[in-house]
């Protein structure tokens, strides 16, 4: 069983370090068990990444794009228990954004936590504030192609012809209770041409390159990079090689 110590251990090992900005992909029940839950892996990361650091967890909830409505205070993450907890926490602070919000603690939770934006994966998201920072990314459990949504960001940046920009209309709550219409933009992927995402395959350049650090971590696999290596590696990959990144049905 793992216990609190061993997983600071194993995320120092592996690279993360205090101040850093971490946005985190997980799959908890991967690991096996854990002495204390899922709280001791958050804690455990939160140790690791110290006072100056911040912990970002997607708390992603794809029900809006279905017609039902969305509230940053109650609307749960469809992203797993790790998330739901952080989500949960006091000193969390969390996007609005009815698709792709996020929950985070931390030295830049304000900044962040204070983020509105229409297009999921754009200038202004997450992702490219994630950027900005200089951050990391971490895969706890998940392949690339059920993790990195970060990918998506690197498409709407650099522009693909496979995926196209869709408005998702409809009701949402903000903190201080009021509800109103609204709508917001996703790059979706093209069905008429039968695009299916399929990223592993620059998830597997990404380890070959050495950006994608891996470590055994309890019964799973761990994975760590940095989001700016992650974005000009993708970005220089793409072109040389677009079905690094998607699949066309019959291909």
């Amino acid at each position: 069983m793992l216990n609190f110590d061993q997983l600071v251990t194993d995320f120092r090992t592996l690279g993360l370090e205090p101040g850093d900005t971490l946005l985190v992909h997980s799959s908890y029940l991967s690991i096996g068990k854990v002495d204390g839950g899922p709280q001791a892996v958050i804690d455990a990361l939160l140790d690791v990444l110290g006072p100056d650091g911040t912990l970002i967890m997607p708390t992603f909830n794809f029900n809006f794009n279905k017609g039902e409505p969305w509230d940053v205070r109650e609307t749960p993450s469809h992203m797993g228990v790790l998330t739901e907890l952080v989500r949960k926490d006091p000193r969390a602070k969390r996007v609005f954004h009815p698709i792709y919000s996020f929950a985070i603690i931390g030295k830049h939770a304000e900044m962040l936590g204070g983020l509105k934006y229409k297009s999921s994966y754009g200038p202004d998201s997450v992702f490219a504030k994630l950027r900005e920072l200089d951050g990391k990314i971490m895969i706890i459990g998940l392949s690339y192609n059920n993790s990195m949504t970060f990918f998506h960001h690197v498409e709407e940046m650099v522009g693909v012809d496979y995926r196209y920009m869709k408005d998702f209309t409809g009701m949402v709550t903000d903190w201080d209770g009021n509800t109103y219409e609204d709508s917001f933009q996703m790059m979706v992927r093209d069905l008429d041409k039968g695009i299916l995402t399929a990223v592993d395959p620059m998830g597997a350049l990404l380890e070959e390159a050495g950006i994608s650090k891996l470590r055994k971590v309890g019964k799973t696999t761990i994975k760590l990079m940095n989001a700016n290596q992650v974005f000009e590696f993708t970005a220089r990959e793409m072109k040389r090689d677009p079905f690094l990144l998607y699949q066309s049905e019959g291909k």
